[in-house]
C-alpha cells in the first residue's frame, strides 16, 4: 500500500511541477494571465496539488503508524487503497472549490489579471483560516503524532525489529542503528514539512488580517514562500525514495531494467553463437587436415 501512496504523491507533485509551475512562471515573468481558463483551472490546481500531496503524506504517516503498532493485521486490499486515494483527490477538489468559484478574470487597458471575488472580507478570511488548518495545522499535528508514536514504539521494541545474524543471534546494535535511521527519516519529514509550508500560510494570513502593514510583510514573504512550497514537492521524492531502502532498491531496479534486458539479450546472442560453434566443431580427420595446413589457420578458426 505504501507504494501506491508514493505513486500518488509523485502524481500530485508532477501535477504541480509540470502542469502548474510553467504557467505560473510565465505569468510572473510576462505579467500576462491570458484567459479565464488559467484563472478557473490552472490557478486553483495549485491548491488541489498541494492538498493532494499533503494528504498523501499524512495518509502515509497514519498507515506506517498502523502497520508498526499492529504488525499482524492483514494489509488492505487494492479496492480499499484505490478508494483511499480517490478520497484524497476528492477532498483536495472540495477544499479548492471555493477558490474555483471565487476566482475571476479581469482584462482592461492595464492588462489582465486573476483576482478573488468574495461576497465579503469575512468569507475571504474564513477561507484563508480554513486553508491554514486543512493544509498545514491539522496535517502537521497528525504527522507529528503518528511519527512520535512510531519513534516511541521503535525505542521500546527490541525483538520484533531485530536484525538476525547468519547464526540466528539477535544483533542489538543492528536494532539500534536501524531504529535511529528510521527516526532520523521521520524527523526529516516533519521538520521539512513544517519549515517549507509555513511561510506561504503566514503570507496569506498577514495579507488578509494585517492591514497595510500586513500587505508589505506578505509581499516580502511571497518572494520566497512559493519557492519553499515547490521545493518541498521536489524533495518528497528524495525523502521517500533516497532515504527509504525499499523504495530506493525498487527505483534502481526499474531504472536499470532496460540495461539488464540489453545485457541478457547479448548473453543470449553469445550463447547462441557458442552453440553454433560447438555444433560446427571439426572432426578428428578435419583436425589432422587443419594441422597440416598450419597451426595459425586452426587457431584463427577456433578463436573466432
Amino acid at each position: 500500500m505504501n507504494d501506491f501512496f508514493v505513486l500518488n504523491l509523485s502524481v500530485s507533485d508532477l501535477c504541480l511541477i509540470v502542469f502548474c509551475l510553467p504557467p505560473l512562471i510565465y505569468v510572473e515573468l510576462i505579467g500576462f494571465v491570458g484567459s479565464r481558463f488559467y484563472c478557473k483551472f490552472v490557478w486553483p490546481m495549485v491548491t488541489v496539488s498541494y492538498c493532494s500531496s499533503i494528504y498523501t503524506i499524512t495518509s502515509m504517516a497514519c498507515y506506517r503508524c498502523k502497520v508498526l503498532l499492529h504488525p499482524f493485521e492483514l494489509p488492505p486490499c487494492k479496492k480499499t487503497v484505490l478508494l483511499w486515494i480517490s478520497t484524497i483527490w476528492f477532498l483536495s477538489f472540495v477544499v479548492a472549490t471555493p477558490l474555483i468559484v471565487a476566482s475571476k478574470f479581469k482584462e482592461d487597458f492595464h492588462g489582465s489579471t486573476c483576482y478573488e471575488d468574495w461576497p465579503s472580507i469575512s468569507f475571504k478570511r474564513g477561507y484563508t483560516v480554513a486553508l491554514f488548518i486543512l493544509q498545514y495545522l491539522l496535517p502537521l499535528l497528525t504527522i507529528a503524532v503518528a511519527y512520535i508514536r512510531i519513534g516511541i514504539d521503535l525505542t521500546r521494541t527490541k525483538v520484533r525489529r531485530a536484525s538476525v545474524t547468519k547464526r540466528g543471534e539477535v544483533s542489538a546494535g543492528g536494532v539500534r542503528k536501524e531504529n535511529i535511521k528510521i527516526i532520523k527519516v521521520l524527523l526529516t519529514i516533519v521538520i521539512l514539512f513544517a519549515f517549507c509550508m509555513l511561510p506561504v500560510h503566514l503570507a496569506w494570513m498577514s495579507l488578509d488580517f494585517g492591514g497595510k502593514r500586513g500587505v508589505e510583510i506578505s509581499d516580502i514573504i511571497f518572494r520566497f514562500s512559493d519557492i519553499l512550497a515547490i521545493l518541498h514537492s521536489c524533495l518528497n521524492a528524495v525523502i521517500y525514495g533516497a532515504l527509504t531502502k525499499h523504495l530506493r532498491h525498487g527505483f534502481v531496479k526499474y531504472l536499470l531494467r532496460p540495461l539488464s534486458i540489453c545485457y541478457e539479450f547479448r548473453n543470449d546472442e553469445s550463447r547462441t553463437s557458442s552453440q553454433r560453434r560447438r555444433t560446427n566443431e571439426p572432426s578428428a580427420e578435419e583436425m589432422e587436415t587443419f594441422s597440416f595446413r598450419g597451426k595459425s589457420s586452426f587457431s584463427h578458426k577456433t578463436v573466432v
